[in-house]
C-alpha cells in the first residue's frame, strides 16, 4: 500500500516523464514524418487531459519537435502561433477588458435584473438572459464571477428567515459583496470571499414601517420542511443557472469560446483553397438561432426542475401584480445597487461605443447578403483581426473622463492629467494562456498537414464511409460533448479539428458538416465541476453537489446535442450548402469524380 501511495504521491512526474518514453514505440514502429507527427499529437493529447504540466507549456511542443523531427521549419511553426485568429482573440478580449474595468457588464446585468422582477422565476430568466448576452463578447469565467455575487445577494432577500427582527432587507448590501480568483500553475480555481455591508441607508420611512410589520407578523412563524426543501431547490437552481447560460451565450460568437477560435483558425490551414466561410458574420447568422433555441429549452428544463413546472406560474412571471415581501426586499436591493452605480460615465459610455462599433465592423466586413465594407481593400488583406486590434488600440488612447473642450460651464472645469480607459498594467489580467493554447494547435494542424498524418488518419478512417453521414456527425459530437467534461474544451477541439477534417476529405462531405456540431459540443460541459471555469466558480458557492450538476447537467448534453443536430441537418445544411462536397476540400493528391 505504501508503494502504491507513494506512486499516486508522484503521478503527475510519473506521467511528464513516462508517457514521451512509452510513445516511442510510434515512431519506431512506423517510419516517416506521419509517426513522428502522431507521437507529437498524442503526447499534446495525454498532457493536456491529465494537465501535468500547464496547458499553456504544453502548447510548447510542437514548437520544440517539430523543428527536431524535420516536420517545420523553425519560422514556419512560430508563425502558427501568432496567426490572425490570434489577434481576432486578443483584440476581442482587450475590448471585454475594458467592459469589465468600467463596470460596464455590472451596469447592464443590474439595468436586467430590475426589470425582469423578483420572482425566483423571473430572476432565473433576468440572470440567465444577461449572462448569456455577456458571454457573447467578454469570457464566460468573467461574466460568471461577475453575476454569482449578485445572485447569492438576491438568493438571501429571497430566503431570509424573519426569526430576528434586525435581519430585514435593510441590512443587506450587495455593494460588499467581492470574488477573488488566484490561478495555479495547472489550472484555475477560484475561491469567495462574501462580506455584507450594514451601512446601507433605508429608502423611506413607509419602508421602515413595512418591513418591520412584515417581520413582526411572520416572527412566529416556523417554514414546513416543504418549504425548506423548495427554498434549497431555488438557491440551487439560481446558482448553476448562471454557469449554464455563460457556456451557451459563448457558441453563439466567433470570439465567445476557444473553440470557435480554434475551428477559424485552423480551417484556412487544412483547406487553404477555401473561400472565407467562417467569418464574424456567418458565425454569427448560424449560431446564433442555434444558441437561442438551446437557451430557451434550458431555462425550461433548469427552472421546472428546481422551480417545478407550472404553465401559470410562467404566464404569471409576466402578467404578475402581487409580489410578496422577500420579492419586493430583493426588488429593492437591485434596484439600490443600480442606483449606487450613479449616472453612467464617460469611460462606460466611450467603451460602449467601441463595442458597439466593433461588432458592426466585424458583422459588415462580409456579411454575405450584401457587399461589405472590405471590398474597399485589396482581397484578403483586412480581417476580423485588423478590426479587433484597431479597436481595442483606441481603448488605451481614448480618455476615462470627459474631455474639456465638451464639458458645459457648469460642469468641471479645471484642468487635470487624463488618464486612457486602459493601461498596460490592466492587461495583466489578459489570458495570455489562451492565446499559446491557441497557437499550440493551429501549430498541430499545420503538422498534420505537412507531415502527411492528415492523409494518413483519412485512409484509416475510411471505414467509416459506410455509415449514413448524419450518424457520423451525430457520433462525433457524442465523443467530444463526454470528452469535453474531463479536459480542456479549447485543447479538445484542436487535437480533433484536424482529425475530423481528414476524415470528412476521406468520406467526401462537406467539412463543416463534420466540424461545426462536434466544435460546439465542446461548449456543452455541464456535468462536472472541473469540466469549466464557470462550473467550478458556482460550486465553490457550497449550494451545489457534484450530483446535483450530473443530474441537471446531464439532460443539459442531451438538449444541446440534440439541438445542434437538429440544426446542422436543416438551417446548416441550406446556409452552408453542406449537400454538397466542394472543390477546394478535394486532397491535394487526388482528384474529384
Amino acid at each position: 500500500m505504501k508503494f502504491l501511495s507513494a506512486l499516486w504521491r508522484y503521478r503527475s512526474t510519473l506521467v511528464f516523464l513516462l508517457t514521451p518514453i512509452v510513445l516511442l514505440a510510434v515512431p519506431l514502429a512506423i517510419p516517416g514524418k506521419e509517426a513522428l507527427c502522431g507521437y507529437c499529437m498524442i503526447l499534446m493529447g495525454v498532457y493536456w487531459m491529465t494537465e501535468v504540466i500547464p496547458l499553456a507549456i504544453t502548447s510548447f511542443i510542437p514548437l520544440i519537435l517539430f523543428p527536431l523531427f524535420g516536420i517545420m521549419t523553425a519560422d514556419d511553426v512560430s508563425r502558427s502561433y501568432l496567426t490572425n485568429t490570434n489577434w481576432l482573440f486578443v483584440g476581442g478580449l482587450t475590448i471585454a477588458l475594458a467592459v469589465e474595468t468600467t463596470n460596464l457588464h455590472k451596469r447592464i446585468s443590474l439595468k436586467v435584473l430590475t426589470l425582469v422582477g423578483a420572482n425566483p422565476r423571473c430572476l432565473m430568466f433576468g440572470f440567465m438572459v444577461t449572462t448569456f448576452f455577456l458571454s457573447m463578447w467578454i469570457s464566460n469565467t468573467a461574466t460568471t464571477a461577475m453575476l454569482l455575487p449578485i445572485v447569492e445577494a438576491v438568493i438571501k432577500e429571497l430566503t431570509l428567515e424573519r426569526g430576528n427582527k434586525n435581519d430585514s432587507y435593510e441590512n443587506h448590501s450587495l455593494s460588499g459583496l467581492t470574488l477573488e480568483k488566484t490561478a495555479s500553475t495547472n489550472a484555475t480555481q477560484f475561491y469567495k470571499s462574501r462580506t455584507l455591508s450594514e451601512e446601507d441607508e433605508i429608502e423611506t420611512k413607509e419602508d421602515v414601517i413595512e418591513t418591520t410589520v412584515e417581520v413582526e407578523s411572520q416572527a412566529e412563524v416556523e417554514p414546513s420542511q416543504k418549504q425548506i426543501n423548495a427554498k434549497l431547490k431555488m438557491k440551487k437552481g439560481l446558482t448553476l443557472c448562471v454557469p449554464y447560460a455563460a457556456s451557451i451565450g459563448g457558441t453563439a460568437t466567433l470570439t465567445g469560446t476557444g473553440p470557435n477560435l480554434v475551428l477559424s483558425g485552423q480551417f484556412p490551414i487544412l483547406f487553404p483553397d477555401a473561400p472565407p466561410l467562417i467569418s464574424f458574420a456567418n458565425w454569427f447568422a448560424y449560431c446564433l438561432p442555434s444558441a437561442l433555441v438551446f437557451f430557451l429549452v434550458s431555462y425550461f428544463w433548469i427552472s421546472s426542475l428546481y422551480l417545478g413546472f407550472s404553465v401559470r406560474e410562467y404566464i404569471g412571471c409576466i402578467q404578475r401584480k402581487h409580489k410578496t415581501q422577500q420579492e419586493i426586499n430583493a426588488n429593492r436591493l437591485l434596484k439600490r445597487e443600480y442606483k449606487n452605480l450613479g449616472p453612467i460615465k464617460w469611460s462606460e459610455l466611450t467603451v460602449l461605443l467601441v463595442f458597439v462599433t466593433t461588432a458592426l465592423l466585424w458583422f459588415f466586413r462580409e456579411p454575405g447578403f450584401m457587399p461589405g465594407w472590405a471590398m474597399l481593400f485589396e482581397e484578403g488583406y483586412v480581417d476580423d483581426g485588423t478590426v479587433a486590434i484597431g479597436m481595442a488600440s483606441l481603448l488605451f488612447f481614448l480618455p476615462d473622463v470627459k474631455p474639456m473642450f465638451l464639458r458645459r460651464k457648469d460642469e468641471d472645469t479645471k484642468v487635470r492629467p487624463v488618464g486612457s480607459i486602459l493601461k498596460w498594467s490592466d492587461m495583466k489580467k489578459f489570458p495570455w494562456n489562451v492565446v499559446l493554447l491557441l497557437g499550440g494547435g493551429f501549430a498541430l494542424a499545420e503538422g498534420a498537414t505537412e507531415s502527411g498524418l492528415s492523409q494518413w488518419l483519412g485512409d484509416e478512417l475510411g471505414v467509416l464511409e459506410k455509415l449514413d453521414t448524419w450518424l457520423i456527425s451525430f457520433i462525433v459530437t457524442i465523443i467530444l460533448c463526454a470528452f469535453t467534461e474531463f479536459t480542456s474544451n479549447v485543447a479538445t477541439a484542436s487535437l480533433f479539428v484536424p482529425i475530423l477534417a481528414t476524415l470528412a476529405q476521406t468520406i467526401q462531405v462537406h467539412p463543416l458538416y463534420l466540424l461545426i456540431p462536434p466544435v460546439l459540443a465542446t461548449s456543452l460541459a455541464f456535468m462536472l465541476p472541473v469540466a469549466t471555469p464557470p462550473n467550478a466558480i458556482a460550486f465553490s458557492y457550497g449550494r451545489l453537489k457534484v450530483i446535483d450538476m450530473i443530474k441537471a447537467g446531464a439532460f443539459m448534453n442531451i438538449l444541446g446535442i440534440a439541438t445542434i443536430t437538429i440544426f446542422i441537418n436543416t438551417y446548416g445544411v441550406a446556409f452552408f450548402h453542406l449537400n454538397e462536397f466542394p472543390d477546394w476540400a478535394v486532397p491535394s493528391n487526388t482528384t474529384q469524380g
